[in-house]
């Protein structure tokens, strides 16, 4: 990355405490439509065939809303990875234009009883975004400047990965309940 280019790097970490059962959960949320359906800027998520490394690639569709500027159409390929109880979405190529890695991992909350599951999941969420002027982002970036910048994408990020988990979280829920 050179010096005249502008970035946006964001990332957000939080854990929720998700009232449903860990193994439940975890196949829902490994699922990439759950993004695609429940993520907002999330227009979708498509598997395009195996990585370098052998691991399955997507191409993540977002579109970027900026306060008084187009909206930023951005496709980002990541590599999906399965280890455990943890689920990494992470673009392979670290020098890639645009980057980005999503994270969740569960783990049985220390309260979950058999009547009453609880799951902690640790949702780590990053975005990378380059481009050789800040205008290519938004006609003020260079007066708003990159921090600026940065902070509001990590501010728009806490609240994509705060709308997700409750969106998904709420169906699964229904579903679970209603086919009881």
């Amino acid at each position: 990355m050179s010096a005249e280019n502008f970035c946006i790097n964001a990332e957000v970490c939080t854990v929720y405490d998700v009232p449903i059962e860990k193994e439940s959960l975890m196949q829902f949320l490994s699922q990439p439509k759950t993004f695609e359906d429940y993520m907002p800027s999330v227009k979708a998520v498509r598997r395009i065939g195996t990585s370098k490394s052998g691991l399955p690639l997507y191409e993540w569709q977002y579109d970027v809303e900026m306060p008084l500027a187009p909206t930023l159409h951005v496709s980002i390929p990541t590599e999906f990875c399965k280890n455990g109880a943890v689920f990494t979405h992470h673009t392979p190529d670290e020098q890639a234009q645009d980057w980005m890695m999503c994270q969740l991992a569960f783990e049985t909350a220390p309260h979950s009883t058999p009547d009453e599951p609880h799951t902690l999941v640790k949702m780590q969420l990053q975005i990378r975004l380059q481009r050789p002027s800040g205008t290519d982002f938004h006609p003020l970036s260079p007066l708003m400047g990159q921090a600026f910048m940065c902070t509001q994408m990590k501010n728009r990020m806490q609240s994509i990965a705060n709308t997700f988990v409750h969106k998904s979280v709420n169906v699964l829920y229904e579903k679970l309940h209603n086919s009881k």
